[in-house]
């Protein structure tokens, strides 16, 4: 209680004695300002503007060095915003060929590649945006009442995309394209990444309403406007207003969509069950569309269709968009996995070869052909020079990190080497070995991180961070998987 009461007493004389201090600072500054004051109100303007320019340029300089200080060496986030080179059939071609040296497979995209062409579309593809119950669907099959329909489910989900094929009488191939409609509280961005590219494929966008518009509207119509098409909001039920509110509506809706979009008022028929008598007097009951306004959409579908060789200018540039995007998703993973693979090839090698060294971390990261031979075989997977990087530079520098933990590594790797009692006849050197192998998996994953979250720049002092966070990630689970796995190569080499 002594001790306590003691400890009390020094924590309230200290936090007196701060106060102290802080009141004797303001006193202090505040004099200094009254008697500079005093100076400078009698003095001549041109020195007191002399001062206050000394002033202004000390506290800027200084402002300065803590900018620089607090961001030196610091990474500029990338914006969002900036414009992305729009692709072309010859760059995406020498991409697709180093792509299919390197041994990914890219069949697919060249197979869409070639399909490409430079004429005006026979067939204008228009898809059809909104949520559910806006009436998309009765508005597409009163616009093509006899058209042929074509279902399609979109990746396994239980979203579907309907195709209406109809040709004009003046020889006009039309496609309507039902999109699956979005819920309620949510935006078409929530849909299925397949359905997003089908929409990315067409020559016009078509968002529909059935009233005001609210903001998962306008997120999604912001969305549509990034595909760079043509884009047509429909107002549809516009029945269900009387002029007044049709013109308020029209006015709210036009100040919150893009500029360039164009605005249409519709009405979708309804379904209207209908009596039949036979001469015979025998009953049926059918069904067909009736009422709806739906002239001032084709106005607009026909001012388009005019349009056909821009548009399909326009459809030829988001093809190759989508095939650059999917050739950069598939070399991706290709190069993701062909890393790792690369890595536990390196990391057990480091394990077998371990035991010779003294200890680790020194001989094979410094001077040992490993290393160097890992980080040149991971920069030529992402096609970036090596000589970009002093890469022995680095590894010796990775060397210097490790020496601060090798006491850390080498204890838990002979805690887990006493897991498996027959190790040390396969390994020899067991613990070393298994730290061989942590340092050599954590190298690797630091530079494939950098290499992924960087677009295959790499710079030493990211490497050093990810190192850093590496060497330090589930060590014993992943210790256990590096004597699981060289035991179990070991085993297979022996029965053969």
């Amino acid at each position: 209680m002594d001790s306590v009461k003691l400890l009390r007493q020094i924590f309230i004389l200290l936090t007196v004695i701060v106060i102290l201090a802080v009141f004797l600072i303001i006193f202090q500054l505040t004099d200094l300002g009254f008697r500079a004051y005093d100076r400078l109100s009698t003095a001549s303007p041109w020195l007191i503007g002399a001062y206050l320019l000394m002033v202004a340029v000390i506290a800027g300089t200084g402002l300065f060095l803590i900018i620089k200080i607090w961001t030196i060496g610091r990474r500029k986030p990338k914006s969002s915003n900036a414009a992305k080179p729009k692709a072309t059939a010859e760059a995406l071609r020498t991409k697709l060929n180093k792509a299919r040296a390197q041994g990914a497979d890219v069949a697919a995209i060249e197979a869409d590649l070639e399909v490409l062409s430079d004429e005006p579309p026979t067939t204008l593809e228009i898809a059809f945006f909104g949520k559910i119950s806006t009436g998309k669907s009765s508005l597409i099959r009163t616009l093509l009442p006899n058209a042929h329909v074509e279902t399609s489910v979109i990746g396994g989900s239980t979203a579907a995309i309907e195709r209406f094929h109809y040709t004009t009488e003046h020889g006009l191939s039309l496609t309507l394209i039902d999109m699956p409609g979005t819920h309620q509280a949510q935006t078409i961005a929530s849909l299925d990444n397949s359905v997003m590219q089908a929409a990315r494929r067409v020559h016009i966008v078509c968002y529909v309403l059935d009233q005001d518009i609210t903001a998962s509207d306008q997120e999604s119509i912001a969305l549509l406007h990034q595909f760079g098409k043509p884009l047509v909001v429909i107002l549809n039920k516009s029945n269900r207003y009387d002029e007044a509110e049709r013109a308020l509506l029209k006015e709210r809706i036009q100040s919150r969509i893009p500029a360039d979009a164009q605005l249409v008022l519709a009405a979708s028929a309804y379904p209207q069950e209908v009596k039949r008598i036979a001469k015979d007097g025998t009953v049926s009951f059918t069904e067909r569309l009736t009422g709806g306004d739906i002239h001032p959409l084709l106005k607009v579908f026909a001012q388009l269709e005019g349009q056909r060789g821009e548009l399909g200018k326009r459809q030829q540039q988001a093809l190759l968009e989508l095939a650059d995007d999917s050739l950069a998703q598939t070399l991706g993973a290709f190069r993701r996995e062909r890393g790792q693979a690369m890595v536990k090839a390196y990391s057990r090698k480091a394990m077998l070869g371990g035991v010779a060294a003294v200890g680790p971390g020194t001989d094979v990261l410094i001077q040992g052909y490993l290393g160097m031979d890992m980080l040149k075989a991971l920069t030529k997977l992402y096609d970036v020079p090596a000589q970009e990087i002093d890469l022995q530079s680095l590894l010796e520098t990775i060397s210097g990190k490790i020496k601060s933990q090798v006491t850390l590594v080498l204890a838990l790797a002979g805690n887990v080497c006493k897991a498996f009692p027959g190790v040390g006849t396969v390994l020899g050197g067991a613990s070393h070995a298994v730290a061989y192998g942590l340092i050599f998996e954590s190298l690797g994953q630091a530079v494939l991180t950098v290499l992924e979250q960087n677009d295959g720049k790499l710079t030493s002092q990211n490497i050093l961070q990810q190192f850093e966070t590496q060497i330090n990630k589930d060590l014993e689970s992943r210790a256990i998987g590096l004597v699981k796995t060289v035991m179990l190569s070991k085993k297979e080499d022996a029965n053969e």
